[in-house]
Formats: C-alpha cells, structure tokens, sequence
C-alpha cells in the first residue's frame, strides 16, 4: 500500500510521542502545525497512528494522536466527499434561522462534524435538541467563544450572590464589577476555596483563564484537563484550542457522553441535562424555550 501524508492540522502543534500515551515522559518532538508527516501503520489505540517525519534536519518516528492531523492534499488523492446525514442538513437548516449570528467557529464545527455526533449518539431529533438548546443557552445563541465575566454590580449579585458559593458581598460587587480577571478569581479562583476545589482550579489566575469555554463553556482546570485527555488534546495547556472548528465539538459531545445525557434526553430530563452541564439551574426556563422551538423544527420534513 502506497504510504499516506498528513499535515499537522492542530494550531498549537503536535507531540511526537515515543508510546500512544499523552504524558510529559513520552514527548519526543513537538511538531508545528502544517508539519509533514508519514504514516507508518495502526496501533492497538484506534486514534492513534506510528508515524515518522523529518523536523530540523533529523528523522524522528513514534507515536501521535490521527485527530491532530490532516491528510495532505498535495500526495494523498482527495476522498470522496461524504454525504451529511439528514439530521444534520437540519440542523444547519435550523441553526440558520434560529441563531443567525452564531459564530463561523461553531458552525463549521457543526457542519463537519456529522461523525461525531453518530459516535456519541446524537441521531435523533429529540437528542439533537437538547444538545443544541443547552449550547444556545450557554453561549447567546453559539455566539460567545469564552465566558465573559465583566458585569454589572448588580447582574453579579444575581448570579453569583447569596445563591452561589461565593457568596458575593454587595460591597465586593461594586469593586468587581467590570473587572473579568478580578471577579473570575472571586468566584472560580482561589478567591472562593469551594468552587475551585470543585473545578480543579488550584494557580492563581486559573478561574479567568479556565472560565467558561466552547460549545457547552467547559469551565475550571479539572474540566479541560479531563476532556483533553479523553481527545488527546492538550486543553489544559492550551484552552483556545476548544473554540476552533476542528475540536469545539469534542469536549462538549464528551461532556455530554460522561453524563450519559442522551439517557436524559430521550426521557424529556431537561432538569438533569441542566444540572450536568451547569452545576444546577441556571437559565432552566430559557432552555426549556430553545428546546421547544427547536424540537417541532428539527422533526419538520
């Protein structure tokens, strides 16, 4: 069989690796995205390839991660395009006319991302809408990448007051309010012990940068870490990677696979899909609203 090339395709770059393991004791060589490598066969991990390449003057074979690479177009015949399942021309049917301003980033990641959505089970239109209707919710109808953190005094004792663990002051609130680096310590950082516990949060800094992020606003060092691992992607090193197109999916369709939600979802559990993407009840009746405008729509022929 004739040898297959691929582009590294991931913008932080990928690591070489000297077993199909992602730890710092197997890193051999990080490669630059755009980086040419050859495929060298299968291993007994299905996403994982034993490749070699040339970097620097230097041949180096091992291990890495088939999600972070492309198939390069220049020595590799382009493969057949593959027809969208009906459920997700739909989709993008919906999405047009119910999130008009949702973000490129989140629709190329839809529109791509047919296999994915097989793989954890999303095929129906009852699962597909509580998929979606907990996206819209979370990021103003798929148009906020990260979480921003710069409220009102007010809208910040209302979220993140008397009902949340930390326990805002109204006198905290009119010194935070604005400030996203500050208030985001103070409520996901060690600025509240509980919350960051819960998160994994545990260097100063990590509750601005591990806020909510992606699809589902994957939220706290813990939470990037998991879903880095279980996609082979390093997001607790690199949170911007969960907002491109090519891995926004991945860690909110794992989120959604760890929670058994499709579960949740064929019984109507709008309450627990909430409170497993969430932590509790956070904007339950506008999630109920998306999921009943979405629901006749995707079912429509």
């Amino acid at each position: 069989m004739a040898q297959q090339n691929f582009r590294v395709n991931n913008a932080a770059g990928m690591w070489l690796r000297s077993e199909p393991v992602v730890s710092e004791a197997t890193q051999k060589v990080l490669l630059p995205r755009g980086q040419l490598v050859t495929k060298l066969g299968d291993t007994d991990k299905p996403d994982w390839w034993r490749v070699k390449t040339t970097f620097q003057g230097a041949e180096h074979e091992g291990f890495s991660n088939k999600k972070l690479m492309i198939a390069d177009s220049a020595s590799n015949p382009s493969p057949a395009p593959v027809p969208s399942s009906q459920l997700l021309i739909k989709t993008l049917a919906v999405l047009r006319r119910v999130a008009p301003r949702a973000h490129p980033n989140y629709i190329q990641a839809i529109r791509e991302g047919d296999a994915m959505f097989a793989q954890h089970g999303i095929t129906t239109p009852q699962r597909m809408a509580h998929f979606l209707a907990q996206a819209m919710q979370e990021t103003g109808s798929l148009t906020v990448l990260r979480e921003s953190m710069s409220y009102s005094a007010e809208r910040m004792l209302e979220i993140f007051g008397r009902r949340h663990s930390a326990k805002v002051t109204p006198e905290e609130a009119a010194a935070l309010a604005h400030n996203e680096r500050a208030l985001a310590e103070r409520v996901y950082g060690l600025g509240n012990p509980k919350k960051a516990r819960e998160l994994g949060n545990t260097q100063p800094g990590d509750g601005f940068r591990y806020r909510g992020n992606g699809i589902l606003q994957m939220t706290g060092r813990g939470a990037h870490r998991r879903r880095g691992l279980a996609n082979g992607l390093d997001f607790e090193g690199n949170p911007e990677l969960a907002t491109l197109p090519e891995h926004a999916l991945k860690p909110a369709l794992q989120e959604w696979a760890d929670g058994r939600l499709n579960v949740a979802a064929d019984r109507n559990d709008i309450e627990r899909i909430t409170r497993i993407i969430n932590g509790g009840d956070n904007g339950l009746p506008e999630r109920r609203a998306f999921f009943a405008r979405l629901l006749p729509l995707l079912r429509d022929s």
